[in-house]
């Protein structure tokens, strides 16, 4: 029996004949099939540099975070060199001093027989004169000196420097020579010489009411305090302007003798105290040459962050107490390391004390009047020609035959002191 072949499943039991492909169609599947091989190697490189891509952007913002930060760091940094845009074009920068050259060695000089010297006569003291001591500058311009005091508080400081560069306005600074060692202070002040064209001036090693000390020790109240800047500074440091505390004393004759010795130019006081009094007082004193003065407080943070920006709102140029006086700034030199000098002899100007004089020859009076039973005092003498040694130099002057005023003149201070002549 003959089986029928079964036909093959969904055909009709005929063997369908190959279809024939035209050689366009070849092409087109040959096309098709590259193209899929194309795309099999170009998938991944695709894939790969969407990846780089991706990793560079995320590289770039985070270096773009990171420069952020550093450059907010920088701006809160006490170096000042990114305090505000301004800061730049307003101030007047120093250089840096250089080291002097080593000196070659020199040779050896052939000894001389040796001579007796000849005795030089001693120079006699040359004729003295006082510094002027400077409360206000004489001139129309609109222009004003912001000093600020002690120094105590560094981030303070800060602030207030911050607040100067972006109003466009210069300083001049009076720290106490044992607060510029502290914290950051150095760097606080080389940027304020370096960077921000500001003016460091002195206010004694140890607020120390100099005109009560001895001479040596008021002399040392300013070597040190000048030194001490000097090495913060890394340079000798001019400086121009002395300060005392409390602004008492400038009728001491061995303070202005000793400050002209070291180069000063004057001692500086005040127009208005800005740490005395409201804000609105202080605002109302504003006028082309005033010296004001504040401190580095609280209170005289919070007074300055509105004072500041209005004096510039006014239209006036706040500046150093050098470019208000007309002065060169103060020069720098190589470091160097010399000792104090003493002060050097100068004669004597008996000037009248009276009420309200501060000085060391009324601390010699006071010590020989209290010796002598005239004066009643507590504690050390003031230095102070108060009422006190007012009545007592008019008992003595009475007992000794002198004209009873109550004012030491010459006579008097002589006779007090047992100073022939």
């Amino acid at each position: 029996m003959t089986q029928k072949k079964r036909p093959a499943r969904g055909g009709t039991g005929t063997k369908k004949p190959a279809a024939r492909v035209s050689p366009k169609h070849g092409n087109v599947h040959a096309g098709r099939h590259s193209r899929k091989k194309k795309n099999r190697v170009l998938i991944p490189v695709l894939a790969l540099c969407a990846l780089t891509i991706a990793l560079g952007v995320f590289a770039v913002s985070f270096i773009i975070r990171g420069t952020r930060h550093n450059q907010e760091a920088e701006a809160l940094a006490v170096t000042y060199s990114t305090l505000v845009p301004e800061a730049t074009a307003a101030a007047q920068v120093l250089p840096l001093p250089t080291a002097a050259p080593t000196a070659e060695p020199m040779p050896r000089p052939t000894a001389e027989p040796t001579m007796e010297p000849t005795a030089e006569p001693t120079a006699a003291p040359t004729p003295f004169a006082y510094l002027p001591v400077v409360y206000r500058a004489e001139t129309k311009a609109k222009r004003i000196a912001i000093t600020v005091d002690d120094c105590y508080q560094p981030e303070n400081l800060k602030e207030i420097i911050k607040l100067a560069v972006k109003n466009k306005g210069r300083l001049t600074l009076f720290p106490i020579g044992e607060n510029i060692a502290k914290h950051d202070m150095p760097e606080i002040l080389q940027a304020c010489v370096y960077k921000l064209g500001f003016e460091i001036e002195n206010h004694t090693w140890s607020h120390q009411r100099v005109f009560r000390l001895s001479e040596t020790e008021m002399a040392e109240e300013i070597w040190k305090q000048r030194r001490a800047l000097d090495q913060a500074l890394q340079a000798n440091y001019q400086e121009h302007f002395f300060r005392l505390m409390g602004g008492d004393g400038v009728g001491d004759q061995r303070i202005h003798n000793y400050l002209s010795q070291l180069g000063f130019l004057g001692i500086a006081g005040w127009s208005y105290s800005g740490s005395d009094a409201p804000l609105e007082d202080i605002k109302s004193t504003l006028a082309p040459g005033m010296i004001y003065l504040f401190h580095t407080t609280d209170p005289d943070t919070e007074k300055l962050r509105e004072f500041i920006p209005w004096v510039r709102a006014q239209g006036y140029e706040m500046v150093t107490l050098n470019e208000l006086l007309g002065l060169e700034s103060n020069a720098l030199s190589a470091l160097t390391d010399d000792p104090m000098p003493e002060p050097r002899a100068f004669v004597t100007d008996y000037h009248t004390q009276k009420k309200g004089d501060y000085a060391w020859i009324v601390v010699q009076m006071q010590d020989r009047l209290r010796e002598a039973g005239y004066l009643k005092m507590d504690g050390p003498s003031t230095g102070y020609y108060g009422a006190q040694t007012a009545k007592a130099v008019a008992a003595f002057q009475e007992a000794n035959g002198l004209s009873v005023t109550g004012e030491a003149d010459e006579a008097t201070q002589k006779s007090i002191l047992g100073i022939d002549g």
